[in-house]
């Protein structure tokens, strides 16, 4: 019989610190130096200064061949570390703004092929408390379809994921958490609790308004079977009980509880529009039902809102990565 694997130092640490509510003290930004624009960098350096954090700019480079003007004369090591030389080069340019303004900013790059899982091993040795991301843009015809990058990112990161749309947030960014106690064979009940522990963190951060949003859907029924009212009535009511226990706990009052009726993902987007949203906070986590994966709501998300979002595993989430 197989044993389950044991559970990642990191990943110990990050239950305690989402139960613990820590603040944010490390921050890696993952980026790509040849982008006009870094959002990440701007949004990732105002949740540093809230919390006296340190930054680290990261990227990863493609193995480059030795091209045939260089053969001969160099070896293929050589050259790639003159490539990973002049990434580092444009690194230190995007962190010089930052140290200018008292950040402490480090930066590295890395030469590989395998870009999600290095990225996601990289957040975990280096013990970030968060990972800030810009969103990757498509080409054209679908600019809005999430990359398989951000999609991967999103199923292994173990560390919360913020992916970073263009624009700066306002002074007092408005901030979705997506709860559902309602569903514990499905997630397990301490998710919602390091879901509202890093959406608080952000709100303390950048002086924001936390608010509780929770989709509320119909009792578990055969397909084509009707739903008696009652019965539907019933279950909102429960789940209404569920997310008002859960704001309690966490001292937020019941006016920052906001409800819809509708699927999901489309509630969380109705809720996140009718809200206003700068941040949604959404958990992600393996799922018996593969068609309705945490990471694929996520992504849905992603690509069909205007606002960021912030990706948060349960305590004791252990990254593929990891497992053999």
């Amino acid at each position: 019989m197989l044993e389950a694997p044991a559970l990642h130092p990191h990943a110990v640490r990050f239950a305690e610190r989402s139960v613990a509510h820590d603040p944010i003290r490390k921050i890696l930004v993952v980026v790509d130096p040849t982008a006009l624009s870094h959002a990440s960098l701007q949004k990732a350096a105002r949740i540093a200064s809230a919390f006296g954090g340190s930054i680290e700019i990261f990227c990863c480079m493609p193995p480059a061949d030795l091209p045939e003007a260089w053969a001969g004369g160099t070896t293929l090591a050589a050259y790639r570390g003159v490539l990973r030389e002049r990434q580092m080069h444009a690194l230190e340019r995007l962190a010089k703004p930052l140290r200018a303004h008292g950040l402490a900013v480090t930066v590295d790059c890395v030469c590989t092929a395998q870009v999600p899982e290095a990225i996601v091993a990289h957040a975990i040795r280096s013990k970030a408390d968060l990972v800030v991301k810009d969103v990757a843009v498509q080409p054209s015809p679908a600019p809005r379809e999430t990359t398989q990058l951000d999609w991967l990112l999103i199923r292994a990161m173990p560390v919360p994921l913020l992916l970073a749309r263009p624009g700066a947030w306002p002074s007092h960014p408005r901030i979705c958490v997506a709860v559902d106690p309602c569903h514990p064979g499905e997630r397990p009940a301490a998710l919602d609790d390091a879901l509202i522990g890093a959406g608080s963190s952000l709100g303390r951060a950048l002086s924001g308004v936390v608010q509780l949003v929770h989709t509320l859907q119909s009792p578990p029924h055969l397909p084509g079977e009707v739903v008696a009212p009652a019965a539907r009535q019933e279950a909102h009511a429960h789940a209404r009980e569920a997310v008002e226990h859960l704001a309690h706990r966490a001292g937020i009052p019941q006016q920052a509880i906001h409800y819809v009726a509708e699927r999901i993902p489309e509630g969380i987007l109705e809720l996140a529009d009718e809200s206003g949203a700068d941040i949604v906070v959404m958990g992600a986590g393996a799922r018996p039902r593969v068609q309705y994966s945490a990471a694929s709501t996520a992504s849905l998300v992603l690509e069909l809102s205007n606002c960021d979002l912030l990706v948060v595993k349960a305590p004791g989430f252990v990254s593929p990565i990891l497992v053999e």
